[in-house]
């Protein structure tokens, strides 16, 4: 029986993070993991609840900045392999702020034929959302299928980054098998206002020209409540970064970098929200503690 846990995560004692194992797929019937996550108004600081099942959890919350709770993702099995399914639901309420990140990279790993599933679906119906995952990264024969949808209402706040990665080039270890298809949706006031699908398999490989152009990393950020003159001073602030494209979509802020480097996706991306948060949820910048170890 898969044991489900429902608290105020504002009140526990502090936990250490499980170590990550590496499982093969081979005999995996698969992780089913699913994890509700919600930023509500309290008296002092947002209060942060959770309900989750297996695998999929978060750390203790953490208060740097008083006014915007900084939670950490976690995943205990240190990856995804063929067959596990995963499944977040992020909520945020009027009056709360939440910024969540994880420790370390998401690994899809090999499988012999089973596909992987992650779902994710945030609602910011009230408040900031700020959604900063570090980079999924993708290996040999691996089969994935991501898909997320943002929903913001009520003239809400919203700071997203999506960021994959192919391979490990530095490792010399090249994406050269395996089917990867990530979707993104933002949905503002009932409207769809943006929607992004990346397919990378067999026929739509790295190297196609309407696709990656020969990069093995695509990155995207996304703000909203953003104008002309906010997209301005976020290409001012990547001129010199040819990676690095911004557009404005109604309200929306759209970053993309398509390049080689995860690390200067995160550091292009990084600035780009540094520059712009007080704009978006009169908050200063404050960098997650857990991406300077």
């Amino acid at each position: 029986m898969t044991a489900v846990v429902t608290d105020n995560v504002s009140a526990l004692p502090q936990r250490t993070p499980i170590k990550s194992v590496a499982v093969s797929s081979s005999n995996h019937k698969g992780w089913k993991a699913s994890l509700d996550l919600s930023f509500e108004a309290g008296p002092q600081q947002p209060v942060v609840r959770r309900r989750h099942s297996g695998p999929l959890t978060i750390q203790r919350p953490f208060y740097p900045e008083n006014s915007v709770a900084h939670v950490y993702l976690l995943h205990p099995p240190g990856g995804v392999v063929g067959g596990d399914a995963l499944s977040i639901n992020t909520s945020t309420e009027s009056g709360a702020a939440g910024l969540v990140t994880t420790p370390g990279a998401t690994k899809f790993y090999r499988s012999s034929g089973r596909v992987s599933q992650v779902s994710q679906k945030l609602d910011v119906h009230g408040g900031s959302l700020e959604w900063f995952p570090q980079e999924n990264i993708y290996f040999n024969d691996c089969l994935a299928n991501i898909e997320t949808t943002v929903d913001i209402k009520h003239q809400s706040s919203l700071a997203l980054w999506d960021i994959h990665c192919f391979g490990r080039p530095a490792g010399q270890a090249f994406f050269e098998r395996g089917s990867v298809c990530n979707q993104l949706k933002v949905i503002v006031d009932g409207a769809s206002v943006f929607r992004d699908r990346l397919i990378v398999d067999e026929t739509n490989n790295l190297s196609q020209y309407t696709g990656l152009r020969h990069c093995c990393v695509t990155g995207t950020l996304i703000l909203n409540k953003m104008t002309k003159d906010a997209c301005d001073m976020a290409r001012q602030k990547l001129q010199h970064l040819p990676e690095f494209f911004v557009t404005l979509v109604d309200s929306l802020l759209l970053v993309r970098y398509i390049g080689n480097n995860a690390q200067k996706a995160k550091e292009g991306f990084a600035s780009v929200w540094s520059q712009l948060r007080y704009r978006l949820n009169q908050q200063t910048p404050c960098v997650p503690r857990i991406w300077s170890t």
